[in-house]
């Protein structure tokens, strides 16, 4: 885009505007910085997608220590990792009588009853891993059987791990110190 005038013929004329060459140099650099910014872009919304999920999970865990004593019945998480993804169930009854299948659907006993499935499909490249298969919350004080952690890690990334105590209560911390803003355990 070159724009050229004359003001008299005895005299030089002016160009003002940019070259082609100049404008291949721009989109360079350009091209350049975006190759540079877009990994960036994926590692923030992987960590924000592993945020989500443990913030989930810690509200789930609150919640079952909630409905426990607020229905003052037993109320169960059950863990379960498959090929397709990983699965945790809020239900009532027995301790075994919810299951997840292969695909993420609940599976459940006709005297027990579900209150939350959350499925995390393995597409996400973010696992969940527990040390115990089932949480149970008991009516009384909230307080859990079969305490534990549950591990949420991006594939190859950071970890975030939630420790629930005998007294249902939940810290959080990260194992490989990979989440700043969070202790290390």
């Amino acid at each position: 885009m070159v724009k050229c005038t004359f003001s008299h013929p005895t005299q030089r004329h002016r160009c003002v505007g940019i070259s082609l060459i100049e404008l291949c140099v721009c989109l360079a650099v350009i091209a350049i910085l975006l190759s540079q910014a877009l990994p960036a872009m994926e590692q923030l919304k992987q960590g924000q997608r592993l945020d989500l999920i443990a913030q989930t999970l810690m509200t789930d865990l609150q919640q079952a220590r909630s409905e426990a004593v607020q229905r003052a019945d037993t109320v169960h998480l059950r863990f379960s990792r498959h090929a397709q993804g990983s699965c945790y169930l809020m239900h009532t009854g027995e301790s075994g009588q919810c299951t997840c299948d292969d695909s993420g659907q609940a599976l459940c006993a006709a005297t027990a009853r579900l209150i939350k499935r959350e499925w995390v499909a393995a597409s996400q490249r973010i696992a969940l891993r527990s040390n115990v298969n089932t949480m149970s919350f008991q009516a009384r004080q909230g307080t859990v059987t079969s305490t534990g952690s549950i591990d949420i890690s991006d594939s190859g990334g950071p970890t975030i791990r939630h420790i629930v105590s005998i007294a249902g209560r939940v810290r959080t911390c990260s194992p490989n110190g990979g989440v700043t803003r969070l202790p290390t355990c």
